[in-house]
């Protein structure tokens, strides 16, 4: 019996072919003119602008100067991806800790949210590990518990306490 698709699988793509920076993609959306890629040092300012852009939203998080260096902390340390689009630039970034399976930062700039950009990020990021990821979402933002579970996501543990606790979520 042939699998169902569902919409998203059918507008991603993998690819082996090449960004506009001449770098190999990992993955790319044909329709939106988005692609995925290792990350370079050059992307940094971008990727750190999508980051403070999305923390705005997170009044509950701490300082943004100790989010900031969690951050380059994770990029010097861990695999990290970006999804870039030709005339945006970086449009999306996710960190992952190979030997975990655990994602620690997955953020899309809000100009390109519900296109496929974070599926797709989290797509080439199980595909890397070869096994089900983990990541952990404020309880505060609800939106993304319900996204996550939508996707087949479920919830693994509490994790933290207070203003900190999380939900980890393992994917399918």
């Amino acid at each position: 019996m042939p699998r169902d698709f569902t919409q998203t699988e059918q507008c991603l793509s993998l690819a082996a072919s090449f960004d506009y920076g001449g770098q190999m993609s990992l993955f790319s959306h044909p329709g939106a003119g988005w692609s995925i890629r290792h990350w370079r040092r050059e992307d940094y300012p971008s990727i750190e602008r999508i980051f403070k852009d999305c923390l705005k939203a997170f009044p509950w998080r701490g300082p943004e100067r100790e989010e900031i260096i969690r951050l380059r902390q994770s990029l010097s340390a861990n695999v990290a991806f970006v999804a870039v689009e030709k005339q945006a630039g970086v449009i999306g970034f996710l960190t992952l800790e190979q030997g975990k399976a655990y994602v620690p930062h997955v953020f899309v700039d809000k100009d390109w949210r519900f296109c496929g950009v974070g599926s797709g990020l989290l797509k080439v990021a199980r595909g890397f590990v070869g096994r089900p990821l983990q990541l952990d979402v404020d309880v505060q933002n609800i939106a993304a518990i319900e996204a996550y579970t939508v996707l087949g996501w479920r919830e693994r543990a509490k994790v933290g306490r207070g203003r900190n606790e999380q939900v980890r979520l393992i994917g399918p």
